[in-house]
C-alpha cells in the first residue's frame, strides 16, 4: 500500500510543481502602467522610466495608427503604425517577455525612422493591447508575426521589411529564419535572444529554486500543449538558422545574467546563411544599445545597407 501512496504522493507533486512552472512562466500577467512613474518605480524597468517616457513623446510627436490583425487562432492582435515620409523600407519590432514596444525599442525609434524606415511596433500576444492568455515565449508569437508580414504587404505594400526582436522577440524572429516568408523580408536583427523555451524555462527555474526543472519540464510542458496550444520543446533558434533563409545580425551583452550570451553564440554557430554577431562588453540584458550606443547604431545601420536598402 505505501507503494501506491507514494506513486501518488510522486504523480502529484510532478503535475503541481509543473502546473504552477507552466502558470508562473506562461501565464498573462498584470502590466504595470508604462507612462506612469511611480508605478514603474516598483518593476525593474525604474532605472529606464526616462527612456520610456521619451519614447512616448517621440510616438505623440510623430504620426501614428493603431492597426489590428487576427492570429491563426482567433486573437485579436494589436500594433502601431509609424509611417515614414519617402519610406526605404519597414522594420517590424517585436518586444520582449512581459515587456513592451516603449521599454525595449524606444531607444531606436529615431535610428530607424531617421533613416527612412516606417516602424512597425507589435504588442506580442498576451501584452498589451493584444488579446491571449498565455505566453508562448515566441512558438505562436512567430505565426502571429506572418501574419504581420501579411498584413503589412497587403495594406501598406511590399516595401523592404527587416524583422527586429529583443528577448523574447528576438527569439520569435529567429524563430521564422528557416519559414518561407514573402521575397520582400531582407533581413533579421535579434537582439539577445534565447535559443529555446526550454531551456531558459529550465535556467530561471535553476536560478530560483537552486535545482534542476528535471522532469517537471515535462510536466509544464504537458500544461503548455493543453492549455496554450504549443510545446516547450517545440522551436529552437539553432535548428532555425541551421536552414535560414536570411542574412541574420545577432546581437548579445557578455554581461547578460537572464539570457546567457552563449545562446546567441550557439545561435551564430549554427546559422548557415549570411550572419554577423556583434557582442558588446559588459551589457546586461537588453541594454546593450546603451553601453555602445555608437557601435550599435553602426552595426545596425550596415547591415540595413547591405541587406536591405544601399540608400538608407
Amino acid at each position: 500500500m505505501w507503494l501506491l501512496w507514494s506513486a501518488v504522493v510522486a504523480v502529484v507533486l510532478f503535475l503541481a510543481v509543473g502546473g504552477y512552472t507552466f502558470q508562473t512562466a506562461c501565464k498573462r500577467a498584470v502590466e504595470p502602467n508604462w507612462l506612469n512613474e511611480e508605478a514603474l518605480e516598483k518593476t525593474g524597468y525604474a532605472k529606464y522610466k526616462e527612456h520610456i517616457r521619451a519614447a512616448n513623446h517621440w510616438l505623440e510627436t510623430h504620426t501614428t495608427v493603431d492597426v489590428w490583425t487576427e492570429s491563426h487562432d482567433g486573437l485579436k492582435l494589436h500594433a502601431i503604425w509609424v509611417p515614414a515620409d519617402d519610406p526605404k523600407g519597414t522594420v517590424l519590432l517585436a518586444h520582449g517577455y512581459r515587456s513592451c514596444k516603449l521599454a525595449d525599442f524606444g531607444m531606436v525609434y529615431e535610428l530607424y525612422h531617421n533613416l527612412g524606415l516606417n516602424l512597425l511596433l507589435i504588442d506580442q500576444r498576451s501584452h498589451g493591447r493584444s488579446e491571449g492568455r498565455y505566453i508562448t515565449f515566441g512558438v505562436l508569437e512567430s505565426r502571429d508575426l506572418q501574419k504581420w508580414v501579411q498584413f503589412h504587404n497587403e495594406q501598406f505594400g511590399h516595401h523592404p521589411v527587416i524583422l527586429s526582436g529583443l528577448s523574447m522577440g528576438a527569439s520569435t524572429v529567429l524563430y521564422l529564419a528557416d519559414r518561407r516568408l514573402p521575397k520582400n523580408v531582407k533581413g533579421i536583427v535579434a537582439d539577445c535572444g534565447f535559443t529555446s523555451p526550454k531551456e531558459i524555462i529550465a535556467k530561471v527555474f535553476r536560478d530560483t529554486v537552486h535545482f534542476g526543472a528535471g522532469p517537471f519540464l515535462w510536466a509544464a510542458d504537458l500544461f503548455a500543449r493543453v492549455l496554450a496550444g504549443f510545446s516547450l520543446y517545440e522551436r529552437d533558434t539553432r535548428k532555425s538558422l541551421a536552414k535560414s533563409r536570411l542574412p541574420v545580425l545577432l546581437i548579445h551583452g557578455k554581461g547578460d545574467d537572464f539570457v546567457p550570451c552563449y545562446m546567441t553564440e550557439q545561435a551564430y554557430k549554427a546559422c548557415t546563411s549570411p550572419k554577423e554577431m556583434y557582442l558588446v562588453e559588459e551589457a546586461g540584458h537588453g541594454i546593450s544599445y546603451l553601453y555602445d550606443t555608437p557601435g550599435y547604431r553602426k552595426r545596425v545601420m550596415d547591415f540595413l545597407r547591405k541587406y536591405m536598402n544601399k540608400d538608407i
